[in-house]
């Protein structure tokens, strides 16, 4: 079965070559109980790591079945360990937040065995070694006789062709050795080929035959196991052993599902530094979360003032700039725009308006000089009180409609408002209705507004205007064009210059969008921040956790566990702690948004839009993005401590304190 000639292993000290073992060769046949011999640093220990597929050769060639195992790669002899041998170490080298029976499983888990069936056969192992009722009990709560009978039970677990024992009795008191070497002479006389490596004479002595090393060389060797009994011994047969899994996706996803739950584990047994790292995906997935939140509302409040704008519009303004004389453009008239009305295609209405600010008794009121055609198109609700009309438009009458706001501020209420006069550049103005505080339909968005007849505000209150303009609402948007030149050319000619500037408001519309969507990444940027920094603080953790566990790793590489399977297990749990942090993430920024919907009452007007709801949005995508993000970040930063623990040699991992 094992075939070795010229086997010799060498390593670099100070530059020069020491030899662990020197030209090893010798035949071991199957059903064989052989016991290596040797005092320390006699190399008995490197050659069972080379014999098991733990540790390479420097030289010459090792055989097992047929198979050239010198040559073979790291995924060759993980296949090897995984499904030929089985270890038993010293001290046990048990799972310790693991129970006897998950204990026992692990190389199955790895064969991608059934969890019915290798729970099952782990059961049946630990039964027979006289464990039933200890199964469920973690190491920590067995005796050493007990753990080192677990770690026969993992060895058999995928068949144990082969079962290799590093001093096994080196731990236990004398009582437990003889059982557990009884144990091990019972597993030879079934048809395993056993493996034991000991200084001790008494251990020894329950093999058929003894290889003594000294200096790293063989100096003595019992025989070659070719009795009788050897030649008829065979495996027993064994019908409740493990089958390998097929691979594919399924093996795939049942590797994934053990990691994950080995990880909740693994985070369970460090509490404390969990939750640390817990909290800085926590914080940077509510900024992340948050920021797109408050973007996504901003959107959502632009297109709602779109939808109330109803038709298409343009606003037309005079040039702010004044020519080389010092005088400025004559302000838009309503001649301006009866003009348009009337000459323009498309055109469904042209309305001039005026605004203006005045500080009545310490408040700034908001004026705006219309018509009667805007006040409709304005879509603004009374309180009390009535609208102006034409004809008071036409006569310049001084009277205004008071925003509630404003009316409270100015006389307490609406119905104290409502006939009371205000003087506005030195005229008194008769409050003829009270609006519904917070009216905001003209833009949809903006500054709460009280209203006067345009003609008055023309003539009453001409030296105060700040900004003339006319609203131009046309049939359709696709004659966008066609109403903007014909605007241009009337007014041209109306004026007698081009002294005007045409606005579209889609194209601000379209370009406020813009400004949201690149303020979404502005503002994801800087919250991605907050989860770089936390992901950095996820790396910090996993090395710190490779570190603390390299003689885990060892362990599960002993058992079988493929480079790929060690990267998984370490990246599940970097994407759980991170995937677990963006849930409790997101929970936290849906709290947070609803706080901030809950004060926007008693926040400046200016901070949001038209309904306070509009403030934060979680949409399901904003949602879906910020668990991405966080378990994104747990594959990114998990990702480098993954690989340096699957790049560890098993033996120097096994060796780690």
């Amino acid at each position: 079965m094992i075939a070795l000639h010229g086997i010799g292993r060498y390593y670099k000290t100070d530059g020069a070559g020491v030899g662990a073992l020197v030209d090893i060769t010798m035949n071991i046949h199957a059903g064989e109980f052989v016991a290596i011999m040797g005092p320390s640093g006699s190399g008995k220990t490197t050659l069972m790591n080379i014999l098991g597929c733990l540790d390479r050769p420097t030289g010459g060639e090792y055989v097992f079945a047929g198979l050239p195992i010198h040559d073979a790669d790291a995924e060759e002899r993980a296949r090897l360990r995984r499904e030929v041998f089985g270890l038993v170490f010293q001290n046990y080298n048990l799972l310790t937040l693991a129970t006897a029976r998950e204990n026992v499983e692990v190389p199955a888990i790895y064969a991608g065995a059934n969890k019915r069936r290798r729970r099952a056969r782990a059961a049946r192992l630990l039964s027979e070694l006289g464990l039933r009722e200890r199964m469920d009990h973690r190491p920590g709560e067995l005796s050493g006789g007990e753990q080192q009978r677990v770690a026969i039970a993992r060895a058999l677990m995928n068949g144990g062709r082969v079962l290799l024992a590093d001093e096994p009795t080196g731990s236990l008191d004398s009582r437990s050795g003889r059982e557990v070497m009884g144990r091990l002479a019972s597993l030879a006389n079934g048809g395993h080929t056993v493996i034991v490596v000991t200084h001790d004479p008494g251990v020894a002595a329950y093999a058929k035959r003894t290889i003594e090393l000294l200096d790293g060389r063989v100096v003595a060797d019992s025989g070659s196991g070719t009795d009788r009994d050897l030649r008829t011994r065979q495996m027993p047969a064994d019908s409740q052993k493990v089958q390998p899994g097929e691979g594919g996706v399924r093996t795939l996803l049942q590797s994934f599902r053990e990691s994950a739950s080995t990880a909740f584990r693994v985070l369970q047994g460090n509490g404390l530094r969990t939750a640390l790292t817990l909290l800085g995906i926590v914080i940077g997935i509510v900024s992340v979360t948050v920021m797109m939140g408050a973007a996504e509302g901003a959107r959502r409040a632009i297109l709602a003032a779109v939808q109330e704008l109803g038709s298409p519009q343009l606003v037309v303004m005079p040039v702010s700039h004044v020519d080389p004389d010092g005088r400025r453009p004559p302000p838009l008239t309503i001649e301006d725009a009866v003009a348009i009305s009337r000459q323009v295609p498309h055109v469904v209405s042209a309305v001039p308006e005026i605004d203006t600010t005045f500080f009545v008794q310490g408040t700034a009121l908001s004026l705006v000089g219309t018509t009667v055609q805007g006040l409709r198109e304005a879509e603004l609700q009374l309180v009390n009180g009535v609208f102006f009309t034409d004809q008071e438009d036409a006569n310049h009458d001084a009277v205004v409609l008071l925003d509630g706001r404003e009316a409270e501020e100015l006389f307490g209420n609406a119905d104290n408002a409502l006939g009371k006069y205000l003087s506005l550049n030195g005229a008194n103005h008769q409050v003829i209705g009270v609006l519904k505080r917070g009216e905001r339909k003209r833009w949809g968005f903006g500054e709460d507004e009280s209203y006067v007849p345009y003609r008055t505000s023309d003539v009453r209150l001409e030296k105060h205007f700040a900004t003339s303009r006319i609203n131009v609402r046309y049939s359709n948007a696709r004659h966008l064009d066609s109403v903007r030149d014909g605007v241009s050319q009337v007014l041209t000619q109306q004026r007698g210059a081009a002294d005007f500037t045409i606005q579209d408001f889609a194209e601000w519309i379209a370009a406020t969008q813009r400004i949201a969507s690149v303020t979404t990444w502005l503002f994801g940027a800087i919250g991605g921040v907050s989860l770089v920094v936390a992901g950095v603080g996820v790396m910090n953790i996993m090395l710190a956790s490779v570190a603390e566990r390299t003689r885990e790793i060892g362990l599960r590489m002993a058992t079988g566990a493929r480079q790929r399977d060690i990267m998984l297990q370490f990246v599940c749990e970097s994407i759980v702690v991170t995937g677990i942090g963006g849930i409790g993430g997101l929970i936290v920024a849906g709290a947070v948004g609803r706080l901030l919907i809950a004060l926007a009452p008693n926040m400046p007007q200016e901070l949001f839009f038209a309904d306070p709801e509009s403030l934060v949005v979680f949409t399901p995508g904003i949602l879906l993005t910020g668990l991405s993000a966080a378990m994104l970040t747990g594959l990114i930063f998990g990702f480098a401590p993954a690989r340096r623990a699957a790049r560890m040699d098993p033996v120097v991992a096994l060796a780690a304190h």
